[in-house]
């Protein structure tokens, strides 16, 4: 298979997959309370999902190499769909826990689409190649959650419903348009998947995939904090429509999060690859981010919104420098023939930061609305001190 068309097929098979999760995002908590959960199951609810990308990835990325990409990519994005018509059908509490689980056990894939980039690239061409992902994520995330808030006024039940018709009319992409990008002769029969890859990590990749969990983690906490933050700063509480106006803003600075993401790494990430090593990279979007992260409270003092949207603009770059260069880095340092496990193993590490992140950030910010950015910053640092023992890998 040609390299632009595997970046095509791989780009609408994240696209859809993200999709299908961004239409569930501003339903879900309503649909839990309307069936008796408080806000703590509200949140562990969506921890299930990012719970089973963690245990579940490395499991997929190593049978990926050993069976192949096709068969993996097909029988996760079926679980996905049976996910999304699960949640759509739920009559209970438990049967939307289920549905989550399943779908976040088939979203474990994204790092055998990202698998099938690394077959289908030189090294050099690699991390390029993964910058597509960060903009069908950043596409995704910016459409998918605008569709299902429209969809959800129609029925509770369209948003997951159209979630469920993406992931089916996904699977009927890959079956017809991806062939196996993995060659017999590289498939491995060495490595047995199993729950515990998560824990033995190839001592090349521990750094690296350390790196990813700080990062994610400190991301995950402005995520979760700067709602809150946003509505201290700059919605009065006796205000009429306070819920809807904290709802807006905080919408508008996830937009400009996403948009710039979709610009940075569609345009000027993948410029700078061509001649930049992906080491440099992780570094400069590891210093953007804490820096933007400083910059929160600092600009939240000063009580100017479009002057804080600024941070938003900055967060995305520096998160779109970092994830296609520490994709590219890992599948640098991973072995030919385990490039599955390797992509799957920086995704978990990712996933557990998507959990540590919220479970945490709701303390942080009781205890004060600037520590979930202060923390953030100091794990950043220590992301930049560990990237610092890093070697720099040769791309060609």
């Amino acid at each position: 298979m040609k390299s632009p068309s595997s970046r095509l097929t791989v780009f609408l098979i994240v696209l859809l997959d993200v999709m299908g999760f961004g239409l569930i995002i501003p339903s879900q908590p309503f649909l839990a309370k309307h069936f008796g959960a408080t806000a703590t199951t509200v949140t562990l609810l969506g921890t299930t999902y990012s719970l089973m990308q963690f245990l579940l990835a490395p499991v997929w990325g190593t049978l990926s190499d050993r069976l192949g990409r096709r068969p993996i990519l097909l029988c996760t994005i079926l679980m996905t769909a049976f996910g999304h018509a699960t949640f759509a059908a739920a009559t209970s509490l438990s049967m939307l826990f289920l549905a989550r689980a399943l779908a976040g056990t088939g979203a474990a894939n994204i790092s055998t689409a990202q698998a099938v980039l690394a077959d289908t690239h030189p090294p050099h061409e690699r991390s390029r190649a993964m910058a597509l992902v960060g903009v069908a994520f950043g596409l995704g995330f910016v459409f998918g959650p605008a569709l299902g808030s429209m969809l959800f006024k129609f029925d509770h039940r369209a948003p997951a419903t159209f979630g469920a018709i993406l992931a089916a009319l996904n699977f009927i992409f890959v079956f017809i348009s991806l062939p196996e990008t993995r060659s017999r002769e590289g498939q491995s029969a060495r490595y047995s998947p199993s729950v515990s890859d998560i824990f033995a990590v190839d001592p090349a990749l521990r750094p690296l995939v350390f790196i990813t969990l700080l990062f994610i983690t400190a991301f995950a906490l402005m995520e979760q904090s700067v709602g809150l933050f946003i509505e201290q700063v700059w919605v009065a509480a006796s205000s009429t429509n306070h819920m809807e106006r904290a709802t807006n803003l905080t919408g508008n600075f996830l937009v400009v999060v996403g948009l710039a993401a979709i610009l940075s790494q569609g345009l000027l990430v993948r410029k700078l690859l061509k001649t930049t090593p992906e080491l440099r990279l992780v570094n400069a979007g590891l210093l953007t981010v804490g820096g933007s992260l400083a910059l929160i409270p600092i600009l939240g003092a000063f009580g100017n919104y479009p002057l804080f949207l600024i941070s938003g603009a900055t967060l995305a770059l520096g998160s779109g420098l970092f994830n296609p260069s520490m994709a590219g880095l890992i599948s640098l340092t991973t072995p030919g023939e385990r490039q599955g496990y390797g992509l799957a193993v920086n995704q978990s590490a990712a996933a557990l930061g998507r959990i540590l992140g919220p479970t945490s950030a709701g303390w942080l910010f009781s205890k004060s609305s600037s520590l979930p950015f202060i923390v953030g910053v100091v794990l950043v640092t220590a992301a930049v001190l560990l990237c610092q023992r890093v070697p720099s890998r040769p791309r060609n």
